[in-house]
């Protein structure tokens, strides 16, 4: 006989008000089924297991996969509670705070049960051993298992509320917590699912220069006056991966990348408009920006940066790259008038003065590539007499890209294959 209070439990989340994903969960809704005997099928309950499990290892978390799966519905919902507390604007004698607490006093009870309860009082125990869900340390993501661990721990409502609403300011609801960068597509984020993780210890070279990046990030993360940034220089010198970096180390102060291209550019006022209402903090992130002369979305995107009608909103930053100073390539004919000189310089120009900071990489002396060959092949463990390196980084500068910290990188993977193809003899 199958127990009625976790039947009762099951339908109370029928009153759930904001938490609307909870309540319409085909998995919840299919146990429910299940412990009211109108599904008496054993195939119904291994599917909804492998559901489970499923969902456990593409998120890479272990332990209890029935918490786990709740947790992830929960701190992937969307509603006008979750946006105000990543936002920060709870009132807590609010109503809506009063709805929030009515639902998560019935999500608490959810919790009450283990995945091995559920199983027990099921009638269907041959699963047990799925109780303490384990995966390999490679599989999983430690990130993520830590701030759910924070969450659901206690039988007080009220702790469980707070809990709540600190995750959801401090990483965002939905698909905000789900990565550290996005693109746009089809007006809304797509998360990417294997972002780069590339760090600030793994570019050997520009400290100064990604130092005033650094800075000019955490003045924008700490509510201060911040810049738009344009990083302009020689290519494969570690721009785009200086941002990267940048996000990879404030992922946990709550900001995030969204990459657009320029073809996007006349989208910015729906981004904006989406970004105005969320918490958190956002780079729209242009690499390899440029326009040609006959091109005028550089235009819109003057009056989107600054000084249009409607104002960035403060949790926005444009960071671009760009091999050119200026943006926009210039004609000789724009020189040939003395009378339109001026004004037509200027309008080019005026692009580039909307990033308050610009930051310049070029392509490095012979001296300063060594000196990334050689950090880099002690961060790879890889044994070569020092004159050898050198030659043979010299050599292959000559031969393929020239002298970059991308080239380097280059040198440094070939003598990694080669490491490979001799240890495998």
């Amino acid at each position: 006989m199958h127990d009625n209070q976790l039947l009762n439990i099951l339908k109370s989340t029928e009153k759930i008000i904001l938490f609307r994903e909870v309540k319409e969960n085909k998995i919840i809704s299919s146990l429910k089924e299940i412990a009211d005997q109108l599904d008496n099928s054993d195939q119904t309950l291994t599917n909804l297991i492998y559901e489970l499990i499923e969902l456990n290892i593409k998120e890479g978390l272990q332990g209890d996969i029935w918490h786990n799966y709740l947790k992830k519905i929960v701190t992937d919902s969307e509603n006008i509670f979750s946006l105000k507390a990543e936002k920060g604007t709870i009132d807590q004698d609010s109503s809506l705070y009063l709805l929030a607490k009515n639902d998560i006093k019935i999500i608490t009870t959810l919790f009450s049960f283990s995945f091995n309860d559920l199983l027990i009082n099921l009638d269907f125990e041959d699963f047990e051993h799925l109780g303490n869900f384990k995966l390999a340390e490679t599989d999983r993501n430690l990130e993520k298992e830590n701030l759910f661990k924070k969450l659901f721990v206690s039988a007080s409502i009220d702790d469980n509320l707070k809990a709540l609403i600190n995750f959801y300011y401090n990483h965002g609801a939905s698909i905000l917590n789900e990565s550290r960068a996005f693109f746009w597509q089809d007006n809304k984020l797509t998360r990417v699912n294997n972002s780069d993780p590339i760090t600030f210890a793994n570019l050997i070279s520009y400290q100064k220069t990604q130092q005033k990046l650094i800075e000019n990030t955490k003045s924008f993360l700490n509510g201060f006056q911040a810049h738009n940034v344009l990083l302009y220089g020689d290519s494969g010198t570690g721009k785009s991966s200086s941002v990267k970096a940048l996000v990879n180390k404030f992922y946990q102060q709550g900001l995030r990348l969204i990459e657009i291209n320029s073809s996007q550019i006349k989208e910015l006022p729906s981004i904006l408009e989406y970004l105005n209402e969320r918490g958190l903090y956002f780079i729209i992130f242009m690499d390899d920006l440029s326009f040609e002369e006959f091109e005028t979305d550089y235009k819109y995107l003057k009056a989107v940066m600054e000084g249009g009608i409607e104002s960035r909103p403060d949790n926005v930053l444009f960071y671009a790259t760009s091999n050119r100073r200026h943006l926009v390539r210039e004609k000789w004919q724009d020189r040939e008038s003395e009378i339109h000189e001026n004004d037509i310089l200027n309008e080019k120009l005026s692009l580039s003065e909307r990033f308050g900071l610009t930051l310049m990489f070029s392509n490095p002396a012979q001296d300063e590539y060594l000196k990334i060959v050689k950090g880099l092949a002690a961060q790879e463990n890889i044994n070569l007499k020092k004159d050898e390196l050198e030659k043979r980084a010299l050599q292959w500068s000559r031969w393929n890209n020239g002298r970059s910290g991308r080239s380097a990188r280059q040198f440094i993977d070939q003598l990694l294959k080669e490491n490979h193809f001799q240890k495998s003899r």
